[in-house]
């Protein structure tokens, strides 16, 4: 079984920096396993294109 649950840092949800101009940061969530604990770090979709493009526009 698994849960996903928003992850917290300091006062607010755990962000990444991005290395763009506008929207410089991401939230990330947690997926945890109840059965055995372990924990994933995941990215919603639309920001993962952003992380993605960001990278993209890096490699230039």
């Amino acid at each position: 079984m698994q849960k996903k649950l928003e992850t917290v840092a300091y006062s607010g949800p755990l962000k990444l920096q991005r290395d763009a101009v506008e929207g410089r940061q991401v939230t990330v969530q947690a997926k945890v396993d109840l059965d055995t604990g372990k924990v994933q770090l995941i990215v919603n979709d639309r920001d993962l294109q952003q992380l993605r493009q960001d990278a993209h526009q890096s490699c230039r």
